[in-house]
């Protein structure tokens, strides 16, 4: 998004004012990782900056995001629960708020991460919306489920995690693709390759595109 087309200084003041990231991207429709990038190049300190690293009861998706982004790394649902002052976190927190599921490490992403992280930051580069860690459309879970004039694709990335078996990869990627098969779901695998210039894959998402 063109900084010149928005209101930095309010977005400024409504930080200060207390305001999460979320909530602000929320108002001036932009992602929460569009509105960090004009704070800090402003040179406002953030508050998770300000924070130790460790637990602290939170009652909304907002403060979790913050504190996941400020562990400096992919955390786990069960840190999650324990942080938001439950024992399970409910899957509620991850439809709010969509942006969550981005900082949470799945049994699948572990080796692929810095992937996974590329990807995100390519999507939000591109103003494209859309979910991270989405199980609710095919049943199995995908890297990305992509949203409004695109969401009919699927995102994957298809480099095998050194923690699973040839054969147990093998058999979860056959079944995510027959699964989007039978939801009506194009689903993109992406390879190591792609992500020299992820660039390149914008053709091909526009290809399905609604």
């Amino acid at each position: 998004m063109d900084e010149l087309k928005v209101d930095t200084q309010a977005i400024i003041n409504a930080y200060n004012e207390g305001q999460s990231m979320s909530a602000i991207g929320r108002t001036f429709g932009m992602y929460a990782s569009a509105v960090e990038r004009i704070l800090k190049k402003h040179n406002v300190e953030l508050r998770h900056d300000q924070k130790k690293k460790g637990s602290f009861y939170v009652q909304d998706g907002e403060k979790l995001i913050e504190w996941a982004k400020a562990q400096g790394r992919l955390v786990t649902k069960a840190e999650l629960a324990k942080v938001a002052g439950t024992k399970r976190l409910s899957p509620s927190y991850f439809e709010k708020y969509p942006e969550l599921g981005q900082y949470v490490k799945t049994y699948e992403q572990q080796s692929n991460s810095e992937y996974v992280k590329q990807l995100h930051n390519w999507l939000q580069e591109n103003n494209i919306f859309y979910k991270p860690n989405d199980k609710t459309k095919l049943g199995v879970t995908v890297d990305v489920l992509l949203l409004e004039d695109y969401s009919n694709i699927a995102l994957q990335v298809d480099e095998k995690p050194q923690c699973i078996s040839k054969k147990k990869y093998e058999e979860m990627m056959k079944t995510k693709l027959k699964r989007a098969t039978e939801k009506g779901i194009a689903i993109l695998f992406l390879n190591k390759e792609h992500f020299e210039c992820l660039d390149d894959i914008k053709p091909l998402i526009d290809a399905f595109k609604k």
